[in-house]
């Protein structure tokens, strides 16, 4: 058995953190036996990490795998054209499995180095290059392959038959590890969306979607789609709306559509950097709030800058800030067990109760005398990328170091 002894933060919901200053944590067989107040233990290897500070590993509910080599790199641009003119392109590349498995293998480097050790991902049209992605991946992930019919690149572009079949395909192999993939309604015929709700349902996998995060997407599908009432409608109508569909963004939406979400059950994932990115707008979080729709938050690279959670948990504090007042051990609540709960993981991981896999983070940061788990974590939301490129000392998942800085 191995012993940490630190000081200790972790979130138990959005209201309640447990924290231990001089804590514990015992690892046998890759599970947490105990979390606590520190206390001997026999037959245990000890590791005194008395000026660090463990917290769990992050959960990201939404990250393009293929766009990890130009995160971040045209901010300000809005969505459409910025999909047009860079990230298809880039998406293209995947057609290449030597470039799939060479970004993968980056890809899932840069999320152990930044904490990340469960993720939904996005991936391409690309068949090979999903498997790839399955292959290489040394963490916790559903993968889903993205389907476009109509309205895309030329180079991505599928047939309506084809983007189903290659689905099917993809579900039967990898079952609750797929998570079918509509890129969202305007690339999607509706036929399309209808089978994709199918396999879903026959597979048992999860569904992932964007949905509401641009003004000109939103009048884009009421062209495209005239007999629905709203983009929200669509999917429902599509049967693509389940307890096990997570939507990204969800910025501008109607009451109505909010009592669609909450009535189907769907889960939301709130991507606060792409946003400030992309000037999409503010997710009126207080509204999912008093209607208690699950959301998780997430990086959504490439819009989003960065892999790194803890810049996704001071953006989500600040872009809220007149509206909502958000605490740091809130903001990682939704960066850790949120994720786990909407991704259905919550008995498996996201916090550091007794039973869950021991995925934990050693931070290089070291807690004072008067501290709380909200003063910690409140000092390093005041800091930058620079810093969070270096604050995890140690990654540990299913008990064994991944990582070292």
């Amino acid at each position: 058995m191995i012993l940490y002894r630190t000081t200790i933060i972790n979130p138990i919901s959005a209201s309640k953190c447990q924290f231990f200053q001089d804590g514990a944590i015992l690892i046998k067989n890759k599970k947490i036996v105990y979390c606590g107040n520190y206390k001997k233990f026999p037959n245990t290897k000890i590791f005194d990490y008395r000026e660090k500070v463990i917290i769990p590993g992050f959960c990201d509910t939404h990250i393009h795998l293929p766009q990890f080599e130009v995160r971040g790199t045209f901010s300000g641009t809005k969505l459409l054209p910025w999909l047009k003119k860079y990230i298809w392109p880039e998406e293209a590349k995947f057609l290449n499995t030597n470039h799939a498995k060479k970004v993968s293998q980056k890809f899932y480097k840069d999320l152990i180095k930044n904490g990340t050790l469960n993720t939904l991902i996005w991936g391409t049209i690309h068949e090979k290059a999903v498997e790839i992605m399955f292959n290489t991946c040394p963490i916790r992930a559903i993968i889903g392959k993205v389907m476009m019919d109509q309205n895309s690149s030329k180079e991505l572009l599928e047939t309506t038959k084809k983007t189903i079949k290659i689905t099917e395909n993809l579900a039967k192999k990898y079952k609750q590890n797929f998570a079918v993939t509509p890129r969202f309604a305007p690339t999607c015929s509706f036929e399309s969306m209808k089978q994709a709700a199918k396999i879903a349902k026959k597979y048992k996998t999860y569904i992932q979607t964007h949905i509401n995060e641009n003004k000109d997407e939103i009048k884009w599908v009421k062209k495209l789609f005239p007999k629905f009432k709203s983009y929200t409608e669509v999917y429902q109508k599509a049967a693509l709306l389940t307890e096990k569909t997570i939507l990204a963004h969800m910025i501008h939406f109607t009451q109505e559509e909010l009592k669609i979400i909450k009535k189907t059950k769907t889960k939301i994932t709130h991507c606060p950097t792409s946003n400030i990115a992309l000037k999409s707008g503010r997710m009126p979080i207080e509204k999912l709030l008093q209607e208690k729709i699950p959301f998780a938050i997430s990086t959504d690279v490439g819009a989003g800058p960065d892999t790194s959670m803890f810049d996704v948990m001071k953006a989500f504090i600040k872009i809220h800030k007149k509206h909502k007042k958000i605490t740091p051990t809130e903001s990682l609540y939704y960066a850790t067990l949120a994720g786990a709960q909407i991704l259905g993981w919550q008995k498996q991981t996201g916090n550091l109760i007794k039973g869950k896999s021991a995925d934990l983070l050693i931070l290089d940061t070291k807690a004072q005398k008067n501290d709380t788990a909200n003063t910690i974590l409140q000092k390093i939301m005041q800091k930058g990328k620079n810093y969070y490129d270096n604050i995890i000392y140690k990654t540990i998942f299913q008990g064994k170091e991944i990582y070292k800085k």
